[in-house]
């Protein structure tokens, strides 16, 4: 165990790559209650797209609270390349823009500890839980039904732009649409030209709008919806 000096400052930051559905924050905090009772290090969790808090927000938060060190742990199982790389990215992103003072390392992947394909192996001298769900749930008549709106707001949720704030963009375009029935606002995964972030393409026109940050938002709603 690590210690005591060292540990005060130093981090741990679990990252995770949530579903476009979202994350269970619920069970990603379990975790890290889970991991911070087992270890003398802070533990916090961060997102690399979809959700807050983003790897920057994370990082910023550790070194306000005095880490000189963070260790990340990518949670991923199998190992997920494309989380690594941009995590990777994410954070170089982050010390040219915050030029901070502190050591950060990227933890060897979880899929290439034997204690981890072990307990994968000891899961299958388990009986389990019972699968109680029914099938209707599968076919809903609810998920046959269009959506019966004029405008549909597609908010990028993907690395750049959730580095570039676009989680603020997204809760401002739902907060001022909220009252609208003709209006529907979905966050999506990376749109492709990320440097433009936060973006978001308003159709049915399919008008990209760029740098959309929550101060944009009444212009862009009460803006032309011309075809771009």
């Amino acid at each position: 165990m690590p210690s005591t000096e060292f540990a005060r400052s130093t981090e741990l930051l679990l990252v995770a790559r949530p579903t476009p559905a979202g994350v269970d924050a619920r069970s990603l905090a379990a975790l890290a209650a889970a991991v911070a009772e087992r270890s003398a290090l802070p533990v916090r969790v961060g997102h690399l797209d979809q959700a807050e808090p983003s790897i920057h927000s994370a990082l910023d938060d550790a070194v306000a609270a005095g880490a000189e060190r963070v260790r990340i742990v990518a949670l991923a199982v199998p190992e997920d390349r494309y989380l690594t790389a941009w995590i990777g990215r994410a954070v170089a992103h982050w010390r040219e823009d915050r030029v901070p003072d502190v050591n950060v390392t990227l933890a060897t992947g979880l899929a290439r500890h034997d204690d981890l394909a072990g307990l994968v192996a000891r899961l299958g001298d388990d009986a389990g839980d019972p699968v109680r769900a029914s099938p209707a749930g599968f076919r809903s008549p609810a998920w046959s039904t269009l959506p019966r709106v004029g405008r549909h707001l597609l908010v990028c949720r993907g690395p750049r732009c959730t580095a570039y704030d676009a989680g603020t963009t997204h809760r401002a375009l739902t907060a001022a649409t909220c009252d609208d029935p003709g209006t529907l606002v979905t966050p999506i995964g990376c749109l492709g030209p990320c440097n433009l972030g936060p973006l978001v393409i308003d159709n049915p026109a399919g008008t990209w709008h760029t740098g959309v940050d929550a101060a944009g938002v009444s212009a862009l709603l009460s803006g032309p919806r011309q075809r771009s």
